[in-house]
């Protein structure tokens, strides 16, 4: 009876907010929840994705305590696809109703670079993509972005929020638009990304995903909502999120299903490749495949990542 009694108040406290923990990855275990992704990078950039086997026997995963790492190759001259590194997509994916939490100590940073924490359902741009953590470059302001099929835009949508809108319709094929450009919001905090965001250790990253729409929250690890800090979210108690992006007949939910987490680091390519000469030197694909010692700053340490849903 006081086991009984003991689990009882535990299942109420985690349900206090209308949110249930799912999944919680951290430590050793981290790696066996996600597949590794191996194929031709779909951005077009210059890496070299590699299998787990080959990213243990070379570094470029590990872990210390409950922090995973990942990283690319901060060695050798790269070769052939280009330069090695990681991409993971969960086994598991998520509907409407859930709240995606990522405590990240250290993201990549510097020229070439291409880092992502997002999610994405199958068939792309079918069932939608939500890029939560991303920029190139020496980027220091974080971008959120939406990408879909016709009929996804926020034009004429009122949004109460920090960061600005870089782009409004969200179909990757939206005219006056550049190519899979998407639907943005665009941080105002220079702690949000890139060099700003390590120098402060890092931060915590919160999505929202529910029938209202997607809304981003970020914190430093110093103002993170005790409720977070508790496993007891209360997204309500949050304030103002860093991004909004509301459903409705501007946007319906079914854009958006089945969204498997992706966590990667890129070279160059679409993006990084396009605007690298605005804040670095000479060519992207000569820079990263010439001089490895410049990403040996561009790795992820991620301390957890917890799914909760409604």
């Amino acid at each position: 009876m006081q086991l009984t009694s003991a689990l009882i108040v535990l299942s109420t406290l985690a349900s206090a907010h209308g949110f249930r923990l799912v999944d919680n990855w951290s430590g050793p275990s981290f790696f066996d929840q996600f597949s590794f992704f191996t194929g031709n990078d779909p951005t077009h950039g210059y890496v070299d994705y590699v299998d787990r086997g080959t990213a243990q026997a070379q570094g470029l995963i590990g872990t210390s305590g409950q922090t995973v790492f990942l990283r690319p190759d901060s060695t050798n001259r790269a070769v052939g696809r280009g330069r090695k590194s990681v991409r993971l997509t969960s086994n598991k994916s998520y509907n409407q109703g859930s709240l995606i939490i990522a405590d990240i100590g250290h993201m990549p940073v510097g020229c070439g670079t291409w880092p992502a924490f997002w999610t994405v359902g199958p068939n792309w741009p079918s069932s939608g993509e939500i890029d939560i953590l991303e920029g190139v470059n020496n980027q220091n302001k974080n971008q959120v972005t939406l990408h879909t099929t016709a009929g996804c835009t926020m034009a004429g949508v009122g949004r109460d929020q920090w960061a600005i809108a870089d782009a409004l319709n969200c179909d990757v094929n939206a005219p006056n638009q550049f190519p899979n450009q998407g639907c943005s919001n665009v941080d105002q905090n220079t702690n949000s990304y890139g060099q700003g965001f390590n120098n402060i250790g890092g931060g915590v990253y919160a999505t929202l995903w529910d029938a209202s729409g997607i809304k981003v929250f970020f914190w430093w690890h110093d103002i993170v909502p005790q409720d977070v800090r508790n496993g007891n979210p209360n997204p309500a108690a949050w304030g103002k999120p860093t991004a909004v992006f509301p459903f409705g007949s501007n946007c319906p939910a079914s854009h958006f299903q089945n969204q498997q987490i992706v966590i990667n680091l890129t070279f160059c390519g679409d993006w990084a490749g396009s605007v690298f000469s605005q804040t670095c030197p000479g060519d992207c694909i000569a820079f990263v495949r010439d001089n490895p010692q410049a990403f040996r700053d561009a790795y992820w340490a991620i301390n957890s990542v917890k799914v909760y849903q409604q």
